[in-house]
């Protein structure tokens, strides 16, 4: 399992779409966890809510297609 994507593609802003999209699901998790409300995550194939300390679960990604 790797964390974000590699691009097949010789584009230098897809290089950063990775990061990009790390980055705003770490800004989901911190207003969730200020506002008292949940995020809808996939994992494993299923979609799941997480709150509370849930939120703090390290992120990871997978290779899936």
């Amino acid at each position: 399992m790797s964390l974000g994507f590699t691009s097949q593609l010789n584009d230098p802003d897809l290089d950063r779409v990775s990061a990009a999209l790390l980055r705003a699901g770490q800004r989901a998790r911190e207003l969730a966890r200020q506002t008292g409300t949940g995020i809808v995550v996939q994992i494993d194939g299923e979609l799941r809510i997480l709150q509370g300390a849930e939120l703090d679960m390290p992120m990871e990604a997978s290779d899936e297609d």
